[in-house]
Parts: C-alpha cells; structure tokens; sequence
C-alpha cells in the first residue's frame, strides 16, 4: 500500500493536482520544498557573499547592479518598477481566486466558508477540481488527442510551414535508444522566395541548417525537468552548424494541454538555437540577453491554444480525436484560470531574488521567511524553500523576473501575426529579424524593427488580469 515518490515535477506536480487525501498532498508537497536540504542553504549563503565580492571588485554596490548591466532592464529600479506592476496588476485577481479555492474547500470538507483555510498544497488540487466543475476539463483525458509521437510531429509541421524548413530523421550516435535526432534544411522553395508546400518533405533540398536531438520520455537518473539545450553553437566565420537537445519526461502514449504548451515552449528555444546564423559562436541562438531568452519559447505556446494551428494534427495524425470549437474555449478558460495566484507566485519568486542580490547580503532563508509572511497563504513553519530554487544557481541570479519580462516581449511580437499565427510571410520576417539574430542585436532593436514601432507591455496586463 505504499508509493515511492520522486520529487521531480512530472511526479510531484500531477499527484499535488489529483491526490484526494491532505495529508498525502502536505507530506509530498513538504517534502518537495524542502529538496536540497539544510546544507544547501550554507551554500546559498556562501554564493550570495561572493557574489556581492565580485559586485564590489567590479565597481558596483550589489551583484544585482552588476548582473543587470548586460540585461534589457539594466538597472535594478527598473526591475522593481516593473515587479511593483505586477503585484498591483494581479492582487485583485489573486484574492478573487483565493476565496474560490476556500468555498471549493469548504464543500469538499463540509465546513462553513468561515472556518476554512487554503494551504499551499491545497491549491492545484482545488484548482483542478474548480476546471472540471466549470470547465468539464480533465487534463488526464485529454491524453487521447495529443498522442506523444504526433504532438512530436505537430511540433515540426507548425514549425516546417512557418519559417520555411524541414526535418528529416537521420542516424547518429545517440546517448540512449529512446533519442531521436532530425537534420533541419532550409527548403528549397522558401531559400528562392516562394511559399512552399504544406510541410514534411515538400520542396526537397535546401541548405543543411543544424541538427536537432529529442529525449523525450522518463527514464531512471535521467533530468527530471523539461529543457532545451544548445550543445553545439553555430557560427558561420567558422562554417559551424548549431546542434540543440530538447529533454523532457512526457508520457510515452500522450500529453495532457499543459505538456502540450511544455512542448511548444521548450521546442521554441530549439528553434531559437537551430535557425541561428550569427557570425560568432558566443552570440548563437538562445546567448541573448536573459531577459529576452524565454520570449521566443513563451511566444511559441500559443500554437498550442488556436483552432487554426490545432487544425495541423490532421496532416500528423488523422486517426486521433478533435476538439471541438466549444472545447477549445473551454479549454482556453481553464488555461486562464488560477492566472492571479500563479503570476502573484511568479511576483513573489522574482522579489525574492532581487532581495537577495540587491544591497548587502542577506540570510537566504529568513529573506524568504520574511517575504512568504507577507503573502496570503503565509509561511508553513519548518519548510526550506530556498534550499532547493536552482534558478538561483543556474543563470536567473537576478534574473528570475526575466520569465515575465520576457513575457511582455513575446505577447507584444504576436500581434504581429495579426490573428493568423500560421501565415508564412510573417513566420519568416520572424525567423530572419529575430530567431535567426540570436544575441548579436540588441533585444529592443530586434523587437522594435519586427514590430515596426516601440515594444508595448500593454498585451502582457492584459494576460496577467484575464482580460486578453
């Protein structure tokens, strides 16, 4: 009668969404925020000290102020009005949503509103169960309509009719059976200027352009997190093609809608290393300002949501099942939902990083303590939260408001698309004027010149409020 659980997000994530028993939802959820262990937090400590060494070696008063000079915000002011934004963007949507999970709580405990308290590893399982009273969304089901292989090749075919190139599989050496690696050309048609076909193999030919690898189902010790990697940079003073790795722990027969966007995304930062042709390998694919890095990717999952692009799983997979235009809406409004608590998480994530970085160093922990007190859901007692936030060590040190700054960018370059996401035309001045520049133009430049005018933040508060 007993389960072994590992804490990684393809299992803590779906058990904290669908597990019936509290207590059961508290010890893996304990369990999860307390990863890396109290020695981790002497070393986060350490690291937040010599960061600020390095800071004062280098002239600048905090390792925030030093970081964010090679970023698109560039000063820490800048990064905290921005922050202050957010939080009074979606403070209103955040409580609104709070008091849903209570009443939902309260009928599920037969208690009175009143003496009900949300905690934290209550909220996906509420959220969940809200999504299927009002939505009649069961991500589980959803499994059937995006069978793994086909989301696969979804992927490619989206990818194949907007920017103009084609995946071909080929064989080479490869680090387990499961990986999969594809050749990417440029087509021939769209080289010389014309529209192309429909995708696959159509307009054979064309400028060999990189190489991609897909390791996409779990395995023991494999990364148990969903990532692209750029292992090979491409450059074309040295006649080098880039070579990217997308990782991720997907159930082999299908993906529910979340894993879907999951795909998308992180097959964006693919393509994003992929169609580079900068001239240095330092400047190739995803080496832009950390920032801007996600835009791409997070510009991708809408793919993932219109009944237009939807439509291509037909050429991929005729025999899977459709969702219906009602369905989609559905669907779209459950996406939405639980957009106030979890954009106010992503608020809290990000202060909590730039508290850290910003001024003298502070005690990683009780910084964190101090911060989740003032957060409505609180602080649970004993839990060790910063002992296990890697995006503190892996790059996002004073970045980690990157994810929603990059955000603004990406909603922003949609609009470009004009409603029609799978029009060649604009799919191609895209790939040429942003994926293809990797970091050697400035972000604001690139976006700007696609655009056709300044970047606006207005479509990212329209998304964070519900009102897109």
């Amino acid at each position: 009668g007993r389960l072994v659980l590992k804490m990684d997000y393809p299992t803590v994530v779906p058990f904290l969404q669908n597990a019936t028993r509290e207590a059961a939802r508290q010890k893996v959820w304990t369990a999860f925020q307390d990863k890396g262990g109290p020695d981790n937090l002497a070393r986060l400590d350490e690291v937040l000290a010599l960061r600020f060494e390095l800071a004062q070696l280098h002239g600048e008063p905090d390792y925030a102020s030093f970081a964010l000079r090679q970023r698109m915000a560039a000063t820490p002011a800048a990064v905290e009005s921005f922050l202050s934004r957010v939080r009074d963007a979606v403070l209103t949507l955040e409580q609104r949503e709070l008091a849903d999970l209570r009443t939902e709580k309260a009928i599920l405990t037969g208690q009175p509103v009143a003496d009900v308290r949300v905690q934290r590893w209550d909220t996906g399982y509420l959220q969940e169960r809200i999504k299927r009273e009002r939505y009649a969304i069961d991500q589980e089901k959803l499994r059937a309509y995006f069978p793994t292989d086909a989301s696969v090749a979804f992927a490619m075919r989206v990818a194949e009719q907007l920017y103009g190139i084609r995946f071909d599989p080929v064989k080479l050496p490869v680090w387990h059976p499961d990986v999969r690696a594809y050749a990417v050309y440029d087509r021939s048609d769209a080289a010389s200027g014309g529209k192309g076909g429909k995708g696959g193999n159509a307009g054979k030919g064309g400028a060999f352009l990189g190489t991609v690898y897909l390791d996409l189902v779990p395995r023991e010790g494999k990364y148990g997190h969903a990532a692209a990697f750029g292992i090979v940079s491409g450059s074309t003073l040295a006649g080098r093609k880039p070579t990217s790795v997308l990782v991720t722990n997907f159930n082999a027969k299908g993906l529910d809608h979340d894993e879907l966007e999951t795909l998308l995304h992180e097959f964006g930062h693919v393509l994003h290393g992929v169609l580079s042709t900068t001239r240095y390998a330092d400047q190739s694919g995803t080496s832009v300002k950390r920032d801007f890095v996600e835009a791409p990717s997070q510009m991708f999952e809408e793919w993932a949501r219109r009944p237009q692009t939807l439509a291509l799983f037909a050429d991929v997979c005729p025999a899977c099942p459709r969702l219906s235009p009602e369905q989609l809406k559905q669907l779209d409004a459950a996406r939405t939902y639980g957009r106030g608590l979890r954009y106010s998480r992503q608020w809290e994530y990000a202060s909590y990083d730039m508290r850290l970085h910003t001024g003298q160093p502070k005690p990683a922990l009780q910084t964190w303590i101090d911060l989740e007190q003032t957060m409505p859901l609180g602080y649970v007692e004993g839990t060790i939260f910063p002992a296990g936030f890697g995006h503190l060590m892996g790059g996002y040190a004073a970045g980690y408001y990157g994810y929603m700054w990059s955000e603004v960018m990406a909603l922003d370059m949609l609009s470009a698309f004009h409603g029609d996401l799978m029009s060649p035309e604009t799919g191609r001045r895209y790939r040429q004027l942003i994926l293809s520049r990797g970091g050697e133009v400035p972000p604001q430049q690139m976006v700007e010149r696609f655009l056709g005018r300044k970047p606006s933040p207005d479509a990212f508060f329209a998304e964070i409020t519900g009102k897109r």
